[in-house]
Parts: C-alpha cells; structure tokens; sequence
C-alpha cells in the first residue's frame, strides 16, 4: 500500500485530497484500487507525522525511518520494485551480467538487463518498454533510475533515439548469440552442476502480425489457432531444467525437419559425449531417429497412437503382459516387436490422463453433436440444399472438434441428412484413452525410469508455456529477421532468469508457480516521501507471500536504492 495525493479544481480554487491506495494483479494485469479516502491534504497537514507512523506497519518495511516532518509530507512517486530486484539478483547470479559484460560492453549489458526483465515481468513490445519504466524502478550500472523518453509522433509516443537503443541492443544480442549461449553454458555447468546425459528438445510456433520477414514468416501449422498469421517455429534444447540453447526456423516447416539440425549444433557447439534424446512424437521420424543413434547416443521419443500401425502392434501386444505400478500413480508395460529387438516400446497407463481426455472427449462429442444438429435442422427446413455446401459444411463441423473419430454421416438420395455415432470409431477411442506410448533404445533405462525421464519432458513444455504466455512473445511485430531472432534470444534469457527463480523457489520448499511468484512480488514499491526540503526513499511491506520469494532468491530484505551499493542487502540462499 502507499499514499497518493489527487488534486481537484473546484470553482473556488484547487483542494488536494489524501488516499491510501493498494497496488493488486488481476491476471496479467496491474492495477490499483482505493483503500481509504483520508480526507483533504490542508486539514491533515497538520497530523501526517502521527499518521505515517500509524500507517508505518502496514506501509513501510520495517527498517525504513518514518519521517519526522513539522510541514505537510509529499509522496511523489510510488514504484514498482520487488520484481525488478529480484529479478536483478537472479541476473547476477547466474553471471549474466558478467557474460554479456565480457562479449557485448558494460552499455549493451546494462540494456540487456532493462529488456529481459521487462520480459520476464511485465511482457510487451520495445514500445510498451517505455510505459513500464514510468511505473517501475528499473536501475541502471550506477543504480540510478532509467526514464522512459517521451516523443509524440502520431500513433508512436516514444522517443526514436530511445527505441533505436532497444534495437540495437536486441542487434547486438543475436550477433552474439552463439558465443554468449556456449559462456552461459560452461557458467551454468560450473555453477549449478548442468549435467548433459539427458537433453530435452521440442518446439512452438509464434505468430506476426502484419507480414514479418520475407524470408522467416511462412504459413504453416499454427499452434496459436492462427492458421491465416505468418509465423516462425522456436525451438528449445534444454539439459537439467536449464535452456541451453534456442532456435528459430521458418514458419513452414515440419518438426521433425529441424532435429537434424539442431542435434548436429549441440554437437559440436557444447562438446557433449554419450546423451539420450528425449522428444515429443511430433519429432519421430526414420531421419531423426537415425540422427539421434549417431554415434554413441540413443533416445527416448513418444508415438503417435492414431493413424500409426506401430503403435496399434504395440497396444495389441500389450494385452496379457504384467503391468508394473509407477510411483506417481498409473501402469506401465514393456514390449518388444519381433521385428525390432533392439527397440523397446512402453504402453503407459495413467488415471489422470485418462480422466482429462475422458472429459475433452465427452466435450468434443457434445459440440460436435449440437453442430450436426443445427446442419441437420437446416437440410430439413430448406434452408441448405445444395449437396457439395451440405457436404462441406458437414466436414467443417466434424473438423471443428475431432467430430471425425467419434461421428459419422451421410446425405440420402432423397435429401436427407444423416448422422449418429460410429460405434467402431468410438471404442478405438476408448482403447486408447489414457495411454501413451514411448519408445526407446537405451538399455540402462529401465520401464519406470524411461517413464520418468519422459515426464521430465513437461519441463520443456512449461518453459514454453512461460517463453509464450508468461513471457508473451507473441505476438511479433519486426519487420527483419535479425530483430526477430535478436526479439526471440531476449526471451531465452528471460527463460533462462524464470528457470533460475523456479529452482530458487523449489529449494526453498515453495510450490508457487513463476507467474504467482511475480505477482506476488509487484506490490512492494519503492516510495519516495518529501517533507521540509528532504527527501526519504523507503519500501513498502512485503506480504508473507513475497517476503517468503525475497528470501528464497537470497535477498533479506529490499532497502532503497543508495542505502548499499545497488540497494540490495543479500543472504545465502536456504538449501
């Protein structure tokens, strides 16, 4: 909570009132709402001292000097803090800062802290960077407070020389790139003991708006549900929960394309000895199955359980086999084809699969139903007659919602149109349901520990989930392929700082997600207060919840910015 002071004009002259406001998240968003209304400035003038400190337990940090003031007390500014500390604290922790240092300059470092906090906390465009800094205290190398520059030019308020510095730095970033991914690489493994025998790899899509770069925007699968959008595929290998190292490709191509690609990079770029391969079965194929057993490696991969005649062999030769109990919940069971000794299949069983995709089944079948229903209704009343529209219409509603294996239809010769349940179609369904199938040729894994290992995949699938939701990289609004990929490696090390602080909270025995954690984290702010020609800066009361993150990352307490040398006091981390 803080003071603010809000002035009104009045026919008889200007009165300025006192509120105490509180700063709350209400989703993605900041914002703030009014607590109490003490009344008009003037009549309190004369009693803020024994009101702040009243106020003081529930204002100020417990440190902070409540100030003595005879005249009225000013409160000019209440900033955003916490996150940005934090997010500092884990910036220099993992030897970002001094990486980007060594490769890129002490400026181009500075400007890297200002993007990638700005991703990680409060994601927008270069543009909205500015609006963030007006609200936020986000230090420069010296701690001192770095200000938005305003320039209305039409629709842009934005200073141009202050965006042309964001872009030069998201330029300077992706020429460095490599060198700085392969620094961050070694710091990690001395530091926090990245081991490389198990590597993760999986992809996303992200949409343009507008056209994008020529030769990088491509239509293609679209995992955002915007197939007209142009659009890039990012990749991300990650080792020990850790990204080591992200990828952009063009938006047309298949997954499974990249993994040669990608594995001959790590290759060569990490020096990395014997590793298991472990993907998502978007990636298997012939070609990157061979690419994953070069050498001494092996992998890990899922199948496809639909339209994949492996995969039916594999569930029918499933029935009959012991089934061996997973310590998470769910059966396992291990196959092996006569055609392939060497490859090893698991027919995995788990209930709280089988629960959720029960409930998207029922779902999909009872949209898909009302749909029929309304085509249905509109073949009976005339108002659809042509066949090839009925036809088409027909295939849109049974596309809409996976209808195709559940339901099917026809068109009589007398007009009529027919549809109902394929009773066949339904029980493949239903054999498949809470199942999913790996396979491997690594023989040190065994059937729960390959299980295991492929869990550890889910790792990478949240990191996407922060790379995109929490980070909002999409959508992307470059125009050259350099800013895009430059925009992209900006949210890898975002990725990078949000992994550090997930691993600070697990240690510390706390089950907040990252998004929570920042939450949490926005209403301690930076106050400043002036009274008799002095200013006091001091920091709002941490909740339990945020106080309990501070001390997760190492940080004891949050002081004002000039109190120590970047207004952070420090403690070693718990665990």
């Amino acid at each position: 909570m803080f003071v603010r002071k809000i002035g009104r004009d009045y026919p008889g002259g200007r009165v300025e009132y006192v509120y105490l406001v509180e700063s709350y998240r209400d989703g993605a968003r900041s914002r703030q709402r009014t607590v109490a209304n003490l009344g008009r400035a003037d009549v309190l003038a004369p009693h803020l001292d024994a009101l702040v400190r009243l106020l003081r337990p529930q204002l100020l940090s417990p440190s902070a000097p409540a100030p003595a003031a005879s005249g009225p007390v000013r409160v000019p500014a209440a900033l955003t803090y916490g996150p940005v500390a934090v997010a500092q604290q884990l910036w220099h922790e993992v030897g970002l800062d001094e990486i980007v240092t060594r490769v890129c300059g002490a400026e181009v470092a500075a400007r890297s802290f200002v993007l990638v906090a700005h991703r990680l906390v409060h994601p927008g465009s270069e543009h909205a960077l500015a609006w963030w800094l007006d609200e936020s205290f986000v230090p420069d190398a010296q701690g001192h407070r770095i200000l938005p520059v305003w320039q209305a030019r039409g629709r842009v308020r934005v200073a141009d020389r202050q965006l042309q510095q964001w872009y030069r730095t998201l330029d300077a970033l992706y020429a460095a790139k490599p060198q700085l991914e392969a620094e961050l690489y070694a710091r990690l493994r001395d530091l926090f003991g990245l081991r490389v025998d198990v590597v993760f790899f999986d992809l996303t899509s992200t949409y343009f708006e507008g056209h994008g770069p020529r030769d990088l925007a491509r239509h293609g699968h679209s995992r955002d549900g915007r197939p007209r959008n142009r659009q890039v595929l990012v990749g991300v290998v990650m080792a020990s929960g850790w990204p080591i190292a992200s990828y952009v490709f063009e938006g047309h191509r298949q997954d499974r394309s990249t993994v040669t690609e990608v594995l001959a990079d790590i290759r060569q770029r990490f020096a990395v000895q014997r590793v298991v391969w472990v993907a998502d079965r978007g990636m298997v194929s012939d070609d990157t199955l061979a690419a994953m057993t070069a050498g001494t490696d092996h992998y890990l991969v899922g199948l496809q359980r639909r339209r994949n005649p492996t995969a039916r062999a594999v569930v029918q030769a499933s029935k009959g086999q012991p089934r061996h109990a997973l310590p998470t919940g769910g059966e396992v069971c291990e196959v092996t084809l006569p055609t392939e000794t060497p490859v090893r299949y698991l027919v995995v069983w788990s209930p709280e699969r089988l629960r959720y995709e029960r409930t998207l089944r029922r779902q999909d079948m009872r949209r898909t139903r009302d749909r029929l229903r309304k085509l249905a209704r509109a073949v009976t009343t005339g108002k659809l007659r042509d066949r090839t529209k009925i036809g088409a219409r027909a295939g849109a509603c049974l596309a809409a919602h996976h209808g195709t294996r559940y339901f099917a239809w026809q068109l009589t010769p007398a007009g009529h149109f027919r549809y109902g349940v394929d009773r066949a179609k339904l029980r493949a369904e239903r054999r498949i349901e809470g199942t999913y199938l790996l396979q491997t040729n690594e023989p040190s894994l065994d059937a729960r520990g390959a299980v295991a290992v492929y869990k550890d995949l889910q790792v990478v699938e949240r990191g996407f989930r922060t790379l995109k939701d929490v980070l909002a990289v999409r959508p992307i609004y470059h125009r050259t392929a350099r800013r895009v990929r430059g925009h992209l490696f900006v949210a890898h090390l975002a990725l990078v700082v949000g992994c550090a602080l997930e691993k600070a909270l697990r240690r510390a025995g706390l089950t907040l997600a990252l998004d929570t954690a920042l939450a949490a984290l926005h209403p301690v702010r930076l106050v400043t207060l002036e009274a008799d020609g002095t200013t006091t800066q001091v920091v709002t009361k941490p909740t339990a919840h945020a106080q309990a993150v501070l001390k997760a990352v190492g940080l004891s307490r949050l002081r004002p910015p000039g109190e120590c040398s970047d207004g952070i006091e420090r403690c070693a981390p718990e665990g």
